[in-house]
C-alpha cells in the first residue's frame, strides 16, 4: 500500500487534490482511500490529508504516521510536514520553483507558475491543487491516461482542458 499525506494551507485545494487522487487509483484499477483532517475551516489555517492506493481493500482507516509520499503545497510547510513523520525511504514532493533541500529525495513542481500559465485562477490565486495533482499522480506511479480520465470524469469543456493542461505539464516536470 502506497500512503500519501498532503499538506497545505485552507483554500488551496488540499482536500480537494486528495479526492482526486483516490479517484485517480479507482480509474486506475486499484483501490483508493481520501481522508482529509482539518481545525477551523478557514482560509489560511493548516489543513491535511492522507491518500491511500493500494492492489488490495484498504482496511486502515486512520491518519498517517509515516507515509511513503509527503506532498506539501508550499515549501513553508516543509517542517510541519517532517515533524509529523515520514516513512525511513519517503519521498517529498513540494509546490516550488526553486531547489529544496531536505534528509529525503525530495521532487520540485512549480505548482504556482504552472497553474498561472495555464490560468487556473481565482480571487485569492492560482488553483495549484491540479498541478500537485499531476505530480503526485507521477510520483505514486499512476499514468498520464488515468490522470487525463479523471480530471475529465470531473470537469468538462475548456474547464476540463485547462486542468488537464496544469496536471500533465506538472506530469512531465517531475523528474522521478
Amino acid at each position: 500500500m502506497l500512503e500519501l499525506r498532503i499538506h497545505g494551507y485552507g483554500g488551496q485545494g488540499t482536500v480537494t487534490l486528495a479526492h482526486l487522487m483516490a479517484q485517480t487509483a479507482l480509474a486506475g484499477g486499484k483501490q483508493g482511500q481520501a481522508l482529509p483532517s482539518f481545525g477551523v475551516e478557514r482560509r489560511g489555517a493548516p489543513v491535511k490529508a492522507v491518500v491511500r492506493i493500494s492492489d488490495e481493500r484498504i482496511l486502515v482507516h486512520s491518519q498517517s504516521r509515516k507515509p511513503d509520499v509527503l506532498v506539501l503545497m508550499s515549501e513553508k510547510l516543509m517542517a510541519r510536514g517532517l515533524s509529523e513523520g515520514i516513512a525511513n525511504d519517503g519521498i517529498i514532493v513540494v509546490n516550488s520553483a526553486g531547489d529544496v533541500s531536505a534528509d529525503y529525495p525530495v521532487y520540485t513542481v512549480d505548482a504556482t507558475g504552472i497553474a498561472v500559465g495555464e490560468g487556473l485562477m481565482s480571487a485569492d490565486g492560482p488553483f495549484i491543487n491540479i498541478p500537485m495533482l499531476g505530480a503526485a499522480a507521477k510520483v505514486a506511479g499512476i499514468s498520464a491516461e488515468v490522470l487525463e480520465t479523471t480530471i475529465r470524469g470531473h470537469w468538462s469543456g475548456k474547464v476540463a482542458d485547462k486542468n488537464v493542461a496544469a496536471a500533465l505539464k506538472a506530469f512531465a516536470a517531475v523528474n522521478c
